[in-house]
């Protein structure tokens, strides 16, 4: 049996609840590793619940020795979030461990995992079209920063996620004001914004190969263009597909990857905004369209990862993350939206958890618990 370990430091991280359904619909076993209020929990296809806390002391080093304890027990660990990827990227110098615990084969390229500093430098490394940036330090005056880059740009805090941490600066008279905003300035990113289409990516790479991905047009987002997206239509381009292959082999991308292109089209460029080299709550959803991870998984465990020629599917498939995606019409009063949730609009009714009534029923109670505290203020 093929055996995998999820782990997940961050409880609150909903993002987790659905990935046991995707490894086990490619017939692993799966074992959790959490606290015992995670979300990674809140689903019933785990075989296994190995408990630890969200201290960071007793879960990275009862993480390392389980692994070091059996280093062949498990086939595949997967770090679920990036508290968890910084976490152990942080305390890992091994590098037969690195591989086994982190989503990289390649150590050198560890500052790319959950730092948007990392990948700016990574991309500048490897001549990776991205936004050009500076990292900021209390030492740059306005002025030269002003002659570094071209405005609109972005403050991007280096950890943060879910589109926190990041703060528009539309002209360069308003840089100080954007800064002052700003509580803690370490380790600070500014960043030309890029004007053009908003590309989402989910993609599955094993020792730097591509091995399946799905590309998508985002329709909706749950505040802004910097937060994380409800809605979006998913389909295949080759261009894209080139593009994560460089990637993967470049970097050594060795497992999931949420990643953002922007395209500028009178540049005819996709630029890189960001990878997170874990799974997100898309990834269970590709089993809509032609090109399942589910598939991509068993893909993996056949052991066969070089002999993988995808075609480009021209099939569009329109997916929404039933929970977010009602809290956003209920918070901005998008009638409309609640109207096609409620008359199954291109069959919506698909994309509820109805599959696990323990992932549903944590899903009803948190929703019900926003609606509540919304209306009670």
């Amino acid at each position: 049996m093929y055996k995998v370990l999820l782990v997940s430091l961050i409880g609150e991280f909903d993002s987790t609840s659905e990935i046991p359904f995707m490894f086990k619909r490619a017939g692993c076993n799966v074992d959790i590793f959490c606290d015992s209020g995670s979300w990674l929990r809140s689903n019933n296809f785990h075989d296994k619940w190995i408990e630890t806390s969200e201290i960071h002391d007793d879960f990275k080093n009862k993480l390392i020795n389980l692994i070091e304890v059996n280093p062949d027990y498990y086939s595949w660990v997967v770090l679920l979030d990036d508290a968890a990827i910084k976490l152990m990227n942080e305390s890992i110098n091994s590098e037969t461990l690195f591989k086994k615990v982190l989503p990289l084969t390649k150590i050198e390229n560890r500052a790319i995992l959950s730092s948007k500093i990392g990948l700016s430098s990574i991309c500048e490394k490897y001549g990776i079209a991205t936004p050009r940036f500076i990292n900021y330090s209390v030492e740059h005056d306005p002025e030269f920063i002003i002659q570094k880059l071209n405005f609109p740009i972005l403050l991007k805090e280096n950890f943060s996620f879910a589109g926190t941490g990041i703060q528009y600066c539309a002209e360069a008279s308003s840089l100080q004001p954007c800064l002052e905003k700003i509580k803690n300035k370490t380790d600070l990113v500014l960043q030309e914004f890029i004007e053009g289409d908003d590309i989402g990516v989910e993609a599955l790479f094993r020792e730097g190969e591509l091995i399946t991905y799905n590309c998508a047009e985002i329709l909706a987002y749950m505040h802004n263009k910097f937060s994380f997206t409800t809605r979006r239509i998913y389909y295949q381009c080759d261009e894209i597909a080139a593009l994560l292959r460089v990637l993967g082999k470049k970097i050594g991308l060795n497992g999931f990857a949420s990643i953002q292109y922007i395209y500028h089209k009178e540049r005819n460029t996709y630029y890189l905004l960001e990878v997170d080299a874990r799974t997100n709550m898309w990834m269970p959803y590709s089993r809509f369209t032609e090109h399942d991870f589910s598939d991509g998984i068993k893909k993996i465990m056949s052991g066969d990862i070089y002999n993988i020629k995808e075609q480009a599917s021209a099939k569009k498939v329109e997916i929404a993350i039933f929970d977010r995606d009602l809290r956003r019409c209920v918070k901005y009063k998008d009638y409309k939206g609640i109207l096609q949730w409620m008359f199954n609009y291109k069959g919506y009714w698909r994309f509820i958890r109805f599959y696990d009534l323990t992932v549903l029923g944590r899903t009803a109670n948190k929703m019900i618990h926003d609606f509540l505290k919304k209306i009670l203020g």
